[in-house]
């Protein structure tokens, strides 16, 4: 994980994984999650669908994990949240995808925004431009969305017995790695809560 603290371009590479990792694993999807190593080839397409189904949407008898910030964050009440998120995105102009149509909430879009302002910051660096602006953009936002539900989907994610418990951890690093790389001051993961 250290190659990732001080590269914008691996961090953004990182949460984009982490998005597709998290992200429904029809049969494209899970072709290109083997075929990047991010998941096991051994554990088959019907499989895998069926863990997230099992994990996120359904709970095969067991509580779901919920993908969804204001679903774990129920003391901020969604619509706040929701609000928030999408004056974020509205800001920096980025827009959300027609086709998935997921709310501005999701786990997927939260690490999606993240890779675009990390994007962000190293083309202003490459262009000799100002890249503070989206390190700061950076920093508010995980301070205030995904670094403070993250330790509650962490801890019901990886309870679970399903497949997708062993990537908890793995993104609990990448934010750690990217708040670390921005001196953030704020409490570890482990210690929020």
């Amino acid at each position: 994980m250290n190659a990732l603290i001080d590269n914008p371009e691996a961090l953004a590479s990182g949460y984009l994984a982490m998005a597709q990792v998290f992200s429904y694993p029809d049969a494209g999807a899970w072709s290109r999650l083997t075929e990047r190593g991010l998941v096991d080839p051994a554990l088959t397409h019907e499989t895998l669908e069926a863990e997230y189904l099992a994990a996120f949407e359904m709970g095969g008898g067991k509580a779901t994990v919920s993908l969804y910030e204001g679903q774990n964050r129920p003391d901020l009440g969604r619509d706040g949240i929701l609000q928030e998120l999408l004056r974020f995105y509205e800001f920096f102009d980025a827009q959300l995808s027609e086709d998935d149509r997921e709310y501005p909430d999701h786990l997927v879009t939260e690490l999606e925004f993240l890779a675009w302002l990390c994007l962000q910051e190293h083309a202003a660096v490459r262009d000799g431009r100002d890249a503070e602006p989206f390190r700061r953009a950076a920093r508010d936002f995980l301070d205030r969305h995904l670094a403070a539900w993250l330790p509650e989907f962490r801890r019901r994610l990886e309870a679970t017995d399903s497949a997708y418990a062993q990537y908890g951890p793995a993104l609990g690093e990448l934010v750690e790695a990217h708040r670390s790389r921005l001196g953030e001051q704020a409490p570890q993961l482990g210690e929020l809560q």
